[in-house]
């Protein structure tokens, strides 16, 4: 099924390493900014909205912040799979 070449950009792979390199870099930034969000969220949340104190309890707070670890291991992943010269 063809989808014409607008789309065709968004899964089709680039000619080039640097060109690969960059999709996965770009990749790893949006994992590593979800990281830290997720880790902000699960020490300060609370702090910054106090609405979430009821909702963020400490068991919440916790699988925050391992989910952020996950986050950032798979961004460490992807940057490990950069190619090289």
């Amino acid at each position: 099924m063809r989808m014409g070449p607008f789309l065709d950009r968004f899964w089709r792979r680039p000619p080039t390493r640097e060109g690969r390199n960059e999709q996965k870099k770009s990749a790893a930034a949006v994992f590593n900014a979800a990281a830290i969000t997720l880790v902000i969220t699960g020490f300060f949340g609370p702090a910054i909205n106090p609405n979430l104190a009821p909702v963020l309890d400490l068991g919440g707070r916790a699988s925050l912040v391992l989910a952020s670890v996950a986050a950032h291991i798979v961004a460490r992943a992807i940057l490990w799979s950069l190619e090289d010269k």
